[in-house]
């Protein structure tokens, strides 16, 4: 959806291919950076969201044990002050709401649901994109083809031929809730993203929806993967495994997890850099390009940031400019991508320390203090990437 927002900005006639039959109300919290916000700004989405965000007033580091608070950085007015911008946090499925939205008021933009991709076949002139609908063949062509198609990406595996790097398994596994927030303990319920820091797992958790949902994420490092069939957001979990992994964590945690109705289980999945995202008129965006562990809270951002990059390398290109226009953003947008994702691993590997390494870490945390972790975030949150508008003076192309 951003990637539409973003080239119809640029003047380009999109279709957008949704493989879903209905664009239903799915997943659970995200947070929203500053580097995310600033371009939902732009294109008019944060106004359309309304009340559906909050944010919070701070990031409070707990050791897992305790609950001690390890260190507390300021978020709310001051991390909008420092990047202008504002931290969010959002259910995923108010801001595809909003989205849409947006997406709506673009006559440019026609969104066909149900609609699988099998194929494309480029040429110097366009692209040709095979489909079906259920057991109806489709065919589509376009000036330009973006494979925005997730962490398993058919387009990625068919733009490198097999030769992509496969996804790996990275030993982790995410289990997601949604609390209702009387149920919770009082501590979760405070305005703040609360980061807690225990050997081989740890635990996020943040107020949503006017405070009504506390959303909890529970990432373990242990000898369950899954299928990876199983679907991204609907694999069953039940609240007796994951408790079992925080038996020996705060009465707090405990008992949020406990709170928890039901649970969602996503393995976590990883691959190595790829070295190009495009091949004559088509590109990848998003996790198709760059598959990214959770650690950093970025795959969102990363995606629209992609996405932001694309419109404005886009803008205004002929046809014989695309494939040209195309590189630039790749330029643009790997080296960054590839930083986050090497940081996002990094940071897996420090939340998860045991025994005398995670007492360096925990004393490292207290005394660095927020003013430190604020300029350690600064490359990623204070990121301002292309977002230009679109020359008017050419014809629409098709993507």
């Amino acid at each position: 959806m951003s990637a539409a927002i973003a080239l119809a900005r640029a003047n380009y006639d999109v279709t957008l291919l949704e493989r879903a039959d209905v664009i239903g109300e799915v997943g659970a919290g995200l947070q929203l950076s500053p580097n995310a916000t600033r371009i939902l700004n732009e294109w008019g989405v944060l106004a359309r969201l309304g009340s559906a965000v909050s944010q919070p007033e701070a990031l409070r580091i707990r050791r897992a044990r305790d609950g001690e608070e390890l260190m507390r950085m300021p978020l709310g007015p001051v991390a909008e002050s420092r990047w202008g911008s504002p931290h969010l946090v959002v259910h995923r499925a108010d801001l595809q709401r909003g989205l849409l939205e947006v997406a709506a008021t673009h006559p440019t933009i026609r969104i066909e649901t149900g609609v699988q991709v099998l194929g494309f076949a480029g040429s110097s002139s366009g692209v040709e994109v095979g489909a079906r609908r259920h057991e109806t063949p489709l065919r589509y062509d376009a000036d330009v083809l973006i494979g925005a198609d997730g962490v398993r990406s058919l387009l990625r595996d068919k733009l490198s031929r097999g030769s992509a790097e496969r996804l790996v398994w990275s030993g982790r596994t995410a289990w997601r809730a949604l609390v209702d927030a009387e149920k919770a303990p009082a501590m979760a319920n405070w305005l703040e993203t609360n980061l807690w820091l225990g050997t081989r797992c740890h635990l996020v958790h943040y107020p949503l929806r006017r405070g009504s949902l506390i959303n909890v994420v529970a990432i373990t490092q242990d000898g369950w993967r899954g299928n990876e069939a199983d679907d991204f957001w609907s694999a069953p979990g039940k609240t007796e495994d994951v408790l079992a992994r925080f038996s020996n964590w705060s009465p707090d945690a405990q008992a949020l997890i406990a709170a928890a109705h039901s649970w969602k289980r996503w393995p976590l999945f990883d691959t190595a850099m790829l070295p190009q995202w495009s091949d004559g008129r088509v590109t990848l965006l998003g996790d198709s390009a760059h598959p990214m562990l959770p650690f950093m809270a970025q795959g969102t951002a990363q995606a629209m940031e992609d996405a932001a990059a694309l419109g404005a390398s886009l803008a205004g290109a002929t046809s014989s400019e695309i494939k040209s226009r195309l590189a630039v953003y790749e330029r643009e947008r790997i080296p960054r991508t590839a930083a986050v994702q090497l940081a996002s691993r990094r940071q897996g590997k420090i939340y998860h320390l045991s025994g005398i390494p995670a007492l360096a870490r925990d004393q490292v945390l207290r005394r660095m203090g927020p003013g430190r972790m604020m300029q350690q975030l600064d490359w990623i949150y204070g990121y301002r990437g292309p977002m230009g508008t679109a020359s008017r003076n050419v014809a629409p192309a098709r993507v």
